[in-house]
């Protein structure tokens, strides 16, 4: 996939826009997981993540490296994200929340309290851990990456990522079982 990544950074550098579409298409899920893991808000990550593709865009002649564009991309999206967090633009809800849409149908009006008590619990949890590590649990759960894949966007090697997963569950465990 890495010289169809390269071939279609090169492509769009030549001012194909239907090459930086299929980029997008490629790292939309890894730009918002990583604006999430600083914003710990949808809305909030969703215009990062948008705005990170905008000045990806406008930036891509900057691009010396094609194979990187993942690992690039996702650092304009995080300074973006940290930019809008320090702004202020809207308030930041104080720990990450769980929508009700997204979690199982469930037996009642008790197992959906029960599940939005489960959610809201997880969201402290998320929202106490340092945001590196955030960001690695958000790639690897909610989009299935792997550690190499992680290391690779995040700039660092897999076994970094293994050990801030390791931490990370042991720090979610602890805060879960209070």
């Amino acid at each position: 996939m890495e010289s169809t990544v390269e071939e279609a950074v090169h492509r769009a550098q030549a001012g194909d826009r239907q090459a930086f579409g299929l980029l997008i298409t490629r790292f939309e899920r890894a730009a918002l997981a990583v604006a999430y893991a600083v914003l710990l808000d949808a809305d909030l990550a969703g215009d990062a993540a948008q705005e990170g593709f905008l000045r990806g865009w406008q930036r891509l002649g900057e691009l010396r490296e094609p194979s990187r564009f993942g690992s690039w991309l996702c650092e304009i999206v995080r300074n973006l994200a940290h930019d809008a967090r320090r702004r202020g633009k809207r308030e930041r809800r104080a720990r990450a929340e769980v929508s009700l849409a997204s979690l199982p149908a469930g037996g009642g009006p008790v197992s959906n309290l029960e599940q939005k008590e489960t959610g809201e619990r997880l969201g402290q949890a998320l929202a106490a851990l340092d945001e590196a590590s955030r960001t690695a649990l958000v790639l690897r759960y909610y989009e299935g990456l792997s550690s190499k894949r992680i290391g690779e966007l995040l700039g660092t090697s897999s076994a970094a990522v293994d050990m801030r997963l390791t931490r990370a569950r042991q720090i979610l465990r602890a805060r879960l079982a209070e």
